[in-house]
C-alpha cells in the first residue's frame, strides 16, 4: 500500500466556501496518540517547506480519550492552527464531552458515558485528582490550559472547501449543510454510512473505524478513522487542486518506531 517510508524513533457554525489552499490535510480521530500525530505533522511541515507554501490542516475531531497523551495532542493541534492560517478543528463527540465539562454543563448521563468511553484516560492525563472529582479537574484545566478551552470553544461542526465537506461523523442525507443537526454531525452512523447516493459535497469523515483499518473511498464519502488508539495507525487525506491526491498514514513498526507512508489511490 505504501510507496514511501521513513522510520522515526518512538517517541452550529455556518462556514462559507473558502479560497482553496495549495494542500489540505484532513486528519481523523487521533484519540490521544500524540506520538503518531507528531510524525504526521513533521511530514506536513516537510511538504510545506518543499513547496514554499502553507497548507490548511483540518482536524476531524476526537483528539482525546482512550490514548495516553490527550493534553499533548491538544497542544499540537493548537500549535498547528497557529502555524497554518485557515486550519480548523471540527468538534468530535469525545471533544464535546470535554468542552461541556469545561463549561460546567456536562450532564450526569454524559459524564457516565464519557468515562466509560475513554474519558478516564484524558482526565488522568490532565490531573492527579481522583477522576470522579470532575469539578476540580475542570477548574485545574481551565487554569493551566486556557488555550485548550479556547480551542474547543472555537471548534466548528463542519467546514466546506470546494467540492469537499469536512465533518466528524457524517451528515444526514436530504438535509442542507446549514440545517444539519450538530448531534448528527458528531454521532451519525446509520442513514449516512449506508447511503449510496451522491451528496452535494464529497464528505470526509472519521468517527467510525473502517473495516479495512485503512482509509476507504466510497462513492460519496472518504472514511479516515483507522483506529489509531488501538491499531497504532493514524491516517490523513491530502486534497490538492480540489481533488483527492493521496493518503498519508503514520503507524507503529514492529521495532517500536513510527513509519510514515503515502498511498495514491488508483
Amino acid at each position: 500500500m505504501m510507496s514511501r517510508n521513513h522510520v522515526f524513533p518512538a517517541g452550529k457554525r455556518v462556514m462559507t466556501t473558502d479560497s482553496r489552499p495549495p494542500d489540505i490535510y484532513a486528519i481523523a480521530d487521533i484519540h490521544g496518540r500524540a506520538d503518531l500525530l507528531e510524525v504526521m505533522l513533521a511530514y506536513i511541515a516537510e511538504g510545506a517547506a518543499a513547496h514554499a507554501s502553507k497548507p490548511v490542516v483540518i482536524f476531524l475531531g476526537d483528539l482525546i480519550d482512550r490514548g495516553p497523551d490527550s493534553p499533548k495532542v491538544i497542544d499540537q493541534v493548537c500549535a498547528t492552527l497557529e502555524l497554518y492560517p485557515g486550519s480548523r478543528l471540527i468538534l468530535g463527540n469525545h471533544d464535546y464531552y470535554l468542552r461541556e465539562l469545561l463549561r460546567g454543563t456536562l450532564t450526569s448521563e454524559d459524564a457516565v458515558n464519557w468515562l466509560d468511553w475513554g474519558g478516564v484516560a484524558t482526565l488522568s492525563a490532565y490531573s492527579d485528582r481522583p477522576v470522579p472529582d470532575l469539578d476540580n479537574i475542570a477548574a485545574d484545566i481551565r487554569h493551566r490550559f486556557p488555550h485548550h478551552v479556547d480551542l474547543l470553544e472555537n471548534a466548528l461542526t463542519f467546514k466546506e472547501i470546494g467540492r469537499f465537506c469536512f465533518v466528524h461523523a457524517g451528515i444526514r442525507p436530504g438535509v442542507e449543510l446549514i440545517d444539519q443537526d450538530a448531534y448528527d454531525l458528531r454521532w451519525i452512523r446509520a442513514g449516512f454510512l449506508d447511503h449510496l447516493d451522491l451528496f452535494r459535497h464529497i464528505v470526509l469523515h472519521g468517527h467510525t473505524i473502517t473495516a479495512s483499518l485503512r482509509p476507504e473511498i466510497h462513492s460519496n464519502r472518504i472514511a479516515l478513522d483507522t483506529g489509531a488508539y488501538r491499531t497504532g495507525r493514524l491516517s490523513a487525506a491530502v486534497i490538492r487542486s480540489d481533488e483527492l491526491s493521496h493518503f498519508v498514514c503514520t503507524e507503529l513498526t514492529t521495532e517500536g518506531g513510527i513509519s510514515i507512508g503515502e498511498w495514491r489511490p488508483e
